[in-house]
């Protein structure tokens, strides 16, 4: 009766695994099934522009040159694929950490697997999505079993796969000094003990690392050794949506003077200024929320590439001062004009959460979180911590280098969960062990 029982349980576990092998099988297939899509993004991947980020462009660039006209299918089955390996990696990790039962594994699977299907459908568009949201979850799978798993030799698996995911997407170097604020925390005075000490410089370097590979396939691609802009073309958007025409003689580079004149000019005519559009906070940012595209590219960027191309001739470097013009004048107009702005801003930020009251549980989940890890490192409050600094910080560089889309929100959507479930801790029948 034993063996029997050991065996219905192992069958009972297996046709479990099973269907979910033939349900992503499905997906897969389906998925792989749809036309691969040309986003407007796509075609300065494919061109290796020099404001692209190189880990996609080189993706795509050695793929196309194996396969040809049929690279676009190839390029679908590998982020599908890498995708939902990426996904089942990180659901059963948070499974194992949180001790989810069924139904709580399948709905964060359902979460994690929300990007690929429609409007989205990160799988299908040749966009660098594809290669950083998989890069993303096997990053913090790694990250919790070395936090929160004490599997400190994950820290080689953290490394490779953050100077990858960096190399995509920039705006994630900003895990590496989180972890390493973290550690910190967990170890407090032991962390300059061998070999604490090794580990809390790693994560400090990582991001020069990523900054000298950076540069230098930009050396090779461009023949400069320059790191990927930022994207103030993007930041200075709102600074522009709520500036004044006499913002002009606080502008001491005449370039930058003179590229401010003719887009406030346009912008003015066009009626997209905070002063032209009336109403209150929330219809202005409506507005700019809207037009976003019309403010950033098809005014600044335009007209800021005109102009360089006018003085030196078109060439690789024009994108570059555009992106130098918008960096130099940004913190000025932010000055300026600080109370519209940061009323617009703060507006952002509760877009990209959905509402003031998710704002406020993320932030006070933060404030809750870090003073229980002040007082004792615990699973739980690093946990807590982890995911709501990662969700606020997300929010705020989409409201302050963009506007909050489901392109730049959807990476955190599975902590909404897991924070649920983090939560679940407190009860007195699932406490976590104290983590030393």
């Amino acid at each position: 009766m034993g063996l029997y029982r050991y065996s219905n349980q192992s069958f009972r576990v297996s046709r479990f695994t099973l269907v979910l092998f033939v349900t992503y099988l499905g997906l897969f297939i389906f998925f792989l099934s749809q036309p691969p899509i040309y986003s407007p993004d796509t075609y300065s991947y494919l061109g290796l522009h020099i404001y692209r980020y190189p880990g996609y462009s080189i993706f795509l660039y050695i793929l196309q040159f194996i396969f040809q006209g049929f690279f676009e299918r190839v390029v679908v089955g590998i982020q599908l694929l890498f995708g939902f390996i990426a996904i089942f990696l990180f659901a059963n990790n948070c499974r194992s950490i949180l001790k989810m039962n069924k139904f709580s594994y399948l709905a964060l699977l359902a979460v994690l697997t929300y990007p690929y299907f429609p409007t989205l459908w990160i799988g299908n568009n040749l966009c660098s999505e594809g290669l950083a949201y998989p890069f993303y979850l096997i990053l913090l799978t790694f990250s919790f079993d070395f936090l929160f798993r004490q599997q400190t030799r994950k820290w080689i698996h953290i490394s490779i796969v953050l100077i990858l995911l960096a190399l995509t997407r920039g705006q994630f170097i900003f895990i590496s000094p989180l972890l390493a604020f973290l550690y910190i925390l967990k170890k407090r005075k032991r962390v300059f003990k061998k070999p604490n000490f090794f580990y809390l410089l790693l994560f400090l370097t990582l991001p020069f690392v990523v900054h000298i590979l950076d540069s230098s396939y930009h050396k090779i691609a461009h023949g400069l050794f320059i790191t990927t802009p930022f994207s103030y073309v993007n930041a200075v958007t709102l600074p522009l949506f709520v500036s004044k025409k006499e913002d002009a003689k606080s502008l001491k580079e005449p370039d930058d003077r003179q590229i401010f004149i003719n887009t406030h000019t346009t912008l003015d005519s066009l009626g997209l200024l905070a002063s032209r559009t009336g109403g209150d906070k929330n219809e202005q940012y409506e507005i700019f929320f809207q037009k976003f595209p019309i403010i950033c590219n098809r005014t600044f960027h335009f007209q800021s590439m005109d102009y360089f191309a006018q003085k030196y001739s078109r060439q690789n470097k024009n994108a570059l001062l555009s992106e130098v013009a918008a960096k130099e004048m940004m913190p000025i107009l932010i000055k300026n004009n600080y109370q519209n702005y940061f009323s617009l801003f703060f507006l952002g930020t509760v877009r990209s959460l959905f509402g003031i009251i998710p704002l406020i549980l993320v932030f006070l989940l933060m404030a809750y979180s870090f003073f229980s890890t002040i007082k004792i490192w615990t699973i739980h409050s690093g946990l807590l911590l982890f995911t709501s600094i990662l969700i606020l910080s997300n929010a705020l560089l989409v409201a302050f280098a963009a506007i909050p889309i489901m392109r730049y929100l959807f990476y955190n959507f599975l902590f909404l969960l897991a924070n649920c479930e983090i939560d679940s801790a407190l009860s007195p029948e699932f406490q976590f062990p104290r983590d030393t």
